[in-house]
Formats: C-alpha cells, sequence, structure tokens
C-alpha cells in the first residue's frame, strides 16, 4: 500500500512525502531468499581462497552495518540508504597484481537479460567500477557492470585463467548439494 502526503512549501513548490507499507512483506520468503544468497556468496568466497590467488574482504552493507540491514524495511529509502543497500559483498584483492575490484554475489534459480539488467543498473548507478557474479544451478556467471548495461543484462559464464573448470565444478556441485531447484 502506497500513501503520498503532499506539503505545501510556498505557493509554488511543495513536497511529496511517500510512504510504502511493506503489508505484502513475507519474512519466511525474505530469510528463505537471504539464505540462498549466503550460500552463494560463501561459495563465491571459498572458491577464490582455494585458487590461492585472491584475498576475500567482507565489503556489503549486511556485513558492515547488520542493524541496518535488519532494518531495511523499516528506514527511510533515502538516497544514501539506497547507494549503502547497493554496497557490493566482496572487494577482492588479486595477489599477483594487487587490483581490487569490488564484487556483487547473487544467487539466481533463472538468469534472464532482465533481472541481471536490472541489478547491474542499480550496482552502475551507485559503485563504478564494480563487477556482478552470480551463481545458478548450471554455473557461474561473472562481468564488469558497464559491461553487462552496454550488453543489456547479458552476463556470461565465468571465465578466469586462476579459476579452473574443475574447481567451479566442484563448488557449483556444493551449490546444487545445499540449494534445491524449486519450479
Amino acid at each position: 500500500m502506497i500513501f503520498v502526503r503532499l506539503e505545501f512549501v510556498t505557493a509554488t513548490i511543495f513536497k511529496i512525502y511517500v510512504t510504502i507499507s511493506y503489508m505484502n512483506y513475507n519474512p519466511i520468503q525474505f530469510s528463505h531468499d537471504l539464505v540462498k544468497g549466503r550460500i552463494a556468496e560463501t561459495l563465491f568466497e571459498q572458491m577464490l581462497r582455494d585458487t590461492g590467488c585472491f584475498t576475500i574482504l567482507a565489503f556489503g552493507y549486511e556485513k558492515a552495518l547488520p542493524e541496518l540491514a535488519h532494518q531495511q524495511h523499516t528506514v527511510r529509502q533515502e538516497e544514501t540508504m539506497e547507494i549503502i543497500r547497493r554496497a557490493p559483498d566482496f572487494a577482492v584483492i588479486n595477489n599477483h597484481n594487487h587490483e581490487v575490484h569490488l564484487i556483487e554475489v547473487k544467487y539466481m534459480m533463472h538468469i534472464t537479460d532482465v533481472k541481471v539488467l536490472k541489478i547491474a543498473t542499480q550496482m552502475y548507478e551507485s559503485w563504478k567500477p564494480s563487477y556482478l557474479f552470480i551463481a545458478n544451478p548450471q554455473g557461474f556467471y561473472f562481468g564488469k557492470v558497464s559491461e553487462i548495461v552496454k550488453l543489456n543484462g547479458v552476463i556470461y559464464p565465468l571465465n578466469h585463467p586462476r579459476i579452473s573448470e574443475e574447481l567451479q565444478s566442484k563448488y557449483l556441485g556444493l551449490l546444487n548439494e545445499f540449494i534445491v531447484p524449486t519450479p
């Protein structure tokens, strides 16, 4: 349910306040999705650690500001809150060339260009440059957010010289062991 309140500041200027009521908020579904996301994050982190080539630092607001994440449905959704909420999950340091990349990790049962483009666009607005990693029952996908936006949501399978197909296969097996596909 959406409530709108108009407040006239002067005769020609007025403010519009929008309050969104989370009457359809389902805490069980939220928790279910949260667990899937955390499994994907854990597998991503462990897979990169397993290579011995990366330092992985938790970066997202769920880890840095857990109380804010817990209260996200009651806190006013202002611009600053949106930027904080969209913080990528990890800062990943390549131990060989010392490059740092901000990476958002998502789990998607079904990847569509529309869903990927929406996530990439939101990230691109707040965090440049950043990357998107998607865990899916069929495999792992990875791309630079700016490229995903240019390609209208197309994201390619993970292809990195330090993350072998064999290693990916092991972690994909774990993913599918812990997340049972639902119709």
